[in-house]
């Protein structure tokens, strides 16, 4: 039998039980590390667990962040996911979507990103806008994506 994969409300310690994959891990720390904080991002967010147990492990965590007028920019957290942990991810985002009645989100992707990165963007609906040069807090450039969702 699988394991189970389980969606549920974001704890704030949730990041820090994660063991985030090489790409992510660098952006989180450019940025100053905001997921280790404690506090909960704002907006709605979800976590990814490795089963149903009080204990299981955190695989992953994301969430829409608010920007006003019905936009939102998505947000990801992630260790190494299978495919059905980004199918999970894909739902829940697209859960979230619904659930705030959004009508825009943004993602941003940093140019070198693994093509996988990409790839998924695009599997969420969101379409490559424009580049974005010198976005990043070490200067690099990242790609914008969008979508409309209603």
């Amino acid at each position: 039998m699988r394991d189970a994969l389980i969606l549920r409300e974001y704890w704030p310690t949730d990041p820090t039980r994660i063991e985030p994959r090489p790409d992510f891990a660098r952006e989180h720390d450019l940025t100053g590390q905001p997921l280790f904080s404690g506090l909960r991002p704002e907006g709605v967010a979800w976590t990814l667990k490795a089963g149903p147990a009080k204990w299981a492990a955190p695989l992953a965590c994301g969430g829409l962040s608010p920007l006003g007028h019905d936009r939102w920019t998505a947000w990801l957290f992630a260790g190494e996911l299978d495919r059905r942990g980004w199918i999970k991810v894909a739902h829940a985002f697209r859960g979230l979507t619904v659930e705030v009645k959004a009508r825009r989100v943004e993602a941003t992707v940093r140019i070198d990103a693994e093509p996988g990165v990409i790839r998924f963007a695009e599997r969420l609906g969101l379409t490559l806008e424009g580049r974005m040069k010198g976005f990043g807090p070490d200067g690099a450039d990242y790609y914008l994506y969008g979508g409309l969702f209603r």
